[in-house]
């Protein structure tokens, strides 16, 4: 696996675990790629906080896209 495949794998618009952060950059315009670096930074740096924050961002925009 080269950088290309994980620049390729990173850019796409499926989900990887919840979907979460594709979710939210495409509601804000932010670039997928780096959206999902910045949250694997977060993750590492503080994997307690930044693993709740995702699971529950992941479940507050499933209830967002179940409403409407």
């Amino acid at each position: 696996m080269n950088m290309s495949d994980v620049e390729t794998f990173l850019k796409s618009d499926k989900s990887i675990i919840c979907g979460a952060v594709n979710s939210l950059s495409k509601q804000f315009g932010w670039s997928v790629m780096w959206s999902r670096v910045l949250t694997l930074i977060a993750i590492f740096l503080s994997p307690t906080m930044g693993l709740i924050a995702y699971f529950v961002t992941a479940i507050v925009v499933s209830q967002q896209k179940t409403k409407y």
